[in-house]
């Protein structure tokens, strides 16, 4: 069995002996210095809203390089800052092609999602499309990185719906759970037999086996999410347990996303992977602190008080900052620029959470913090509603024009 217990216990120590002063960041952005990104920002938005009609859509998806992709580019470089060797990372060749047959596939598999769910999917695609680079393989939408991705915008829907009473999240999950070990089980739901095909795909690419730590990592991200229903605030966990049901439902997710990525994995790349999925986990509680306390569901990080959700975030960083030095073990991610991309890739979309939460924290801590962000956060906040509908809006415009496909 796959050793999650010490993989959480290797990085709780991290994570205790992480400092909770802030970070150094490498550079300060002056005024003068958001204005002209932000400046950009809505040069980018004019060009983005110039593209939201059917034809221009066509000619998109045609021939997206010479359009989208170069401008895509200049949006990275002058409103993100960017490197040159990051963004060589994040347009390469590889990474071109995969958004667009994933919207294919997922349209053909699931009409009935909405643009949005199937952008949840795609924030999976790339994790792992980043492991299939670390790993040396061809950055492509294999059948297990569909389907793996496609688990989410069912699953995590079905598990975070308010309306689904816990008594029915824990009769699925359990469903679920006989699927995943390769029980014969017969769908009681629409959802149930979507995520039962995409177990098959599993199966049909790492027969069980042959692969048998695929599906220990499938059993032990099922687990994960499982034992993150008990995570309610009125359930009398210790921080402890919290902490372990964080660390073991994002660490556990993206052990698997390795393993559907390949197939086999060493120890030290299991450890690799499973840290980086807890800096992830970490992030999405950052990212999600309102509607976590709203549902009334414990984290790490949605039940401090505001006077300490600086630290946790400082801590945060400083932990990402030493579990991501571990992935170093993959033979693509050896280079300063790989890691130096990861890093630059989740701190910023910290610095970003941070300033769309303001209310979370002292105003203290948002001034300081605001110095590293190339965009002043009122701009952000300003821009965020807008800029989702926009985004969703192109999204499916593109969607509606694709044909389906076989997966």
């Amino acid at each position: 069995m796959l050793p999650v217990q010490e993989y959480i216990q290797h990085f709780k120590e991290i994570w205790e002996s992480s400092p909770d002063h802030f970070p150094h960041f490498r550079k300060e952005y002056s005024t003068v210095e958001k204005q002209a990104r932000e400046q950009n920002y809505e040069h980018f938005q004019v060009k983005i809203k110039s593209l939201q009609n059917r034809s221009k859509i066509q000619q998109l998806k045609n021939d997206p390089g010479s359009s989208f992709f170069p401008m895509f580019k200049a949006f990275l470089e002058t409103v993100f800052d960017f490197e040159k060797d990051h963004l060589k990372l994040i347009l390469s060749d590889e990474f071109k092609n995969v958004s667009k047959d994933f919207f294919y596939k997922a349209r053909a598999f699931g009409p009935e999602l909405k643009p949005d769910n199937i952008y949840q999917g795609m924030r999976n695609v790339w994790i792992m499309n980043g492991i299939q680079l670390m790993l040396n393989v061809p950055v492509s939408i294999t059948p297990s990185v569909f389907a793996y991705s496609m688990i989410y915008p069912y699953s995590d829907n079905f598990l975070d719906d308010p309306d689904i009473t816990g008594g029915e999240k824990e009769i699925f999950s359990r469903r679920f759970n006989r699927r995943l070990h390769g029980e014969e089980v017969s769908p009681a739901s629409f959802t149930e037999a979507q995520l039962f095909k995409l177990v098959g795909m599993f199966e049909d690419e790492f027969p069980r086996i042959s692969f048998p730590k695929v599906y220990e990592s499938l059993y032990a991200i099922q687990k994960g999410q499982t034992e993150s229903l008990e995570m309610h605030a009125d359930n009398g966990l210790s921080d402890d347990s919290i902490l372990r049901i964080c660390f073991e439902k994002g660490g556990a997710s993206v052990l698997a996303d390795g393993y559907l990525v390949t197939g086999k994995l060493t120890r030290e790349q299991e450890q690799a992977l499973f840290g980086y999925g807890v800096y992830l986990q970490l992030l999405d509680d950052i990212q999600d602190v309102k509607e976590d306390s709203l549902a009334f569901t414990k984290t790490m990080f949605s039940c401090l008080p505001e006077d300490n959700l600086g630290s946790f975030v400082n801590r945060t960083i400083n932990f990402g900052r030493v579990a991501l030095e571990e992935m170093r073990c993959f033979e693509g991610a050896r280079n300063d620029e790989f890691i130096d991309l990861m890093n630059r890739s989740i701190e910023t979309m910290i610095i970003e959470s941070v300033g769309l939460n303001r209310t979370w924290y002292t105003p203290a801590y948002l001034k300081e913090l605001e110095k590293y962000s190339p965009l002043h956060f009122e701009f952000v906040r300003q821009k965020r509603a807008q800029s989702k509908s926009q985004r969703f809006a192109m999204f499916q415009k593109y969607f509606d024009t694709a044909q389906p496909v076989n997966v």
